[in-house]
């Protein structure tokens, strides 16, 4: 199935002369493990950033399964799998925890499809514990509540957390020195714009080019479940030593999501898309080959400190912070201490909270064990 991709990226008229050599030889069979590839495909990675990370989304976004239902990613570990209530320990990276009993009791009178994933948007907060929150064209219904995010993991990445016991506070405060995941580890952030039950408001967003899935939360004790819209991805990985961030959304996202400000505000990103990633979209984007995708755009890359960009966000992820979003630097701090707990990197500067955008120096860790860049580890609750 994968390499039927290759074939595709080969049709793809591309951008520059440097994307349409590496994509003619990019291969989606193996490319959650590098293995003894990993040099040539840093290479290809070196040689265009932007082209690679939207070989990545390509990749992800291919069916996992004979029927078409479920993308690649839709299978990887949600975090609410991994950082379970009492610190227990979780199932193997192939089994799930199964869907709650009154999730699927309600998605049999909606019609849902059981062979579907069911996604957990477990989380409304962004990074500074601020929301999102939905306006302009959606249902009034819908007008003022929240963006919601689900957190999920590559099977390396669960594996090197669960051999750690890092998936429980407990595993973490016994740490003796900083963790270093593979260089096959990686991790999604994604964006959803809720849909509920609203058929009318899931046709507006499919034809505005949203992926729609499946989902539930949990609210005051009751299961809400619906449909969602995914809104924006964060594909990180561990390429180079300091990993990589890149980072899509959906070019409609301003039309659905709103600032805080008063009055609320259309929603844009201000950081990109990058000039690297502009052209590298349209040879994308206007191929019709990637036409289920061609509504997202890539924001841009990041990967090493005090390069160009230092600043990336996305207008879902970090919608509050555009100005100060530094990837890599602020996930750079993630660190845990059995005295001080989670490292806090919102520094207090110039009257308000500020976010680094550059490395902080060593000697601001002292006494803390690095977690590799790996923030989602903070989700983890304590065995009593």
């Amino acid at each position: 199935m994968w390499r039927i991709v290759a074939i595709f990226l080969l049709a793809l008229a591309p951008a520059a002369c440097q994307a349409q050599s590496q994509q003619s030889r990019f291969d989606c069979n193996n490319f959650f493990n590098y293995g003894t590839s990993a040099s040539a495909t840093l290479q290809q990675f070196n040689t265009s950033p932007e082209t690679m990370a939207w070989n990545w989304f390509t990749c992800l976004n291919q069916p996992a399964d004979a029927y078409g239902l479920n993308r690649v990613w839709e299978l990887l570990k949600p975090t609410d799998q991994v950082y379970l209530p009492n610190g227990a320990v979780p199932l193997p990276y192939d089994q799930r925890e199964p869907t709650p009993a009154a999730v699927l009791a309600q998605a049999n009178t909606l019609g849902m499809d059981p062979r579907k994933v069911f996604h957990n948007l477990d989380s409304i907060q962004q990074v500074d514990g601020l929301v999102l929150e939905m306006g302009g064209a959606v249902p009034p219904e819908q007008q003022g509540r929240p963006v919601r995010f689900q957190l999920l993991m590559g099977s390396d990445t669960f594996n090197y957390i669960n051999a750690q016991k890092v998936y429980n506070v407990n595993g973490q405060a016994a740490l003796t020195s900083d963790l270093n995941f593979p260089n096959t580890a990686w991790e999604l952030k994604t964006s959803w714009i809720w849909i509920g039950t609203n058929q009318t408001f899931m046709n507006l967003l499919q034809s505005d080019g949203y992926y729609t899935v499946q989902a539930y939360y949990l609210q005051n004790g009751v299961y809400q479940v619906g449909y969602a819209a995914l809104s924006g991805m964060h594909v990180i990985n561990k390429l180079t030593p300091d990993w990589v961030w890149t980072s899509f959304e959906n070019i409609n996202n301003s039309k659905y999501t709103v600032t805080n400000a008063i009055p609320p505000t259309p929603m844009h990103n201000t950081t990109g898309p990058t000039p690297a990633a502009v052209p590298v979209n349209t040879a994308f984007q206007t191929n019709p080959v990637y036409l289920p995708l061609a509504k997202y755009e890539l924001i841009g890359v990041q990967h090493q400190f005090n390069q160009q960009p230092v600043l990336l966000a996305n207008s879902q992820l970090e919608s509050a912070f555009q100005s100060q979003s530094s990837c890599i630097a602020c996930h750079s701090t993630a660190a845990y201490s059995k005295t001080k707990g989670y490292f806090n990197f919102a520094l207090a500067q110039q009257g308000g909270i500020v976010y680094p955008t550059t490395a902080l120096p060593d000697s601001a860790f002292v006494g803390y064990n690095k977690l590799d860049f790996v923030w989602s580890l903070k989700r983890a609750q304590w065995q009593r």
